[in-house]
């Protein structure tokens, strides 16, 4: 196979927090974290409703509905609040802004930017992500990715290439 070049890659703020809110709703965690929260508020609202109905519909305690608010407004905030320190981490991270020139070879990830270059073996990806339809993440760690804008791959290449180059690898792509 012929090599695959992406030209100046960068990757704007609202892409990087569209893409990584994205992932962040995926993730097995974030969802067993929203399962514990409905049911944590489903409670409180019925021992509300038992404690109203017991006291001739009167409050006689306010931690209850303080406790049910609370949880209301954390998960009402909780998505703003995400999107928001991603926001932020895509202020920190000079190296996104930064275009990026990929080629992918059958050895080899090469990148070249104004901060410089890098390269890395295809045994050093761990996985890669494919966030529809114009992203692919590969990632040599648990902490960092490549971000490859689709949009960017220089013809006569084509996704499916790119799939098959990973397959390969025996790298599986996960669709997000």
């Amino acid at each position: 196979m012929e090599p695959a070049f992406f030209s100046q890659v960068t990757m704007t703020a609202d892409e990087y927090v569209a893409v990584n809110f994205r992932l962040w709703r995926r993730q097995p965690a974030t969802r067993r974290n929203h399962w514990i929260l409905l049911v944590a508020l489903l409670c409180l609202a019925f021992s509300l409703l038992v404690n109203l109905r017991q006291a001739n519909w009167q409050i006689t305690s306010w931690s209850t509905p303080a406790f049910l608010a609370v949880g209301l407004l954390y998960a009402l905030l909780r998505p703003w609040l995400v999107r928001r320190m991603l926001r932020q981490g895509y202020a920190k991270n000079t190296v996104l802004q930064e275009p990026v020139d990929y080629t992918l070879s059958a050895d080899e990830i090469r990148g070249r930017s104004g901060l410089g270059q890098f390269s890395g073996k295809w045994t050093d990806i761990r996985r890669a992500v494919l966030v529809q339809p114009d992203w692919l993440l590969l990632y040599p760690n648990e902490a960092a990715c490549y971000y490859l804008d689709l949009r960017k791959l220089q013809a006569p290449t084509l996704p499916s290439h790119l799939e098959e180059l990973l397959a390969a690898h025996q790298i599986k792509v996960r669709r997000v």
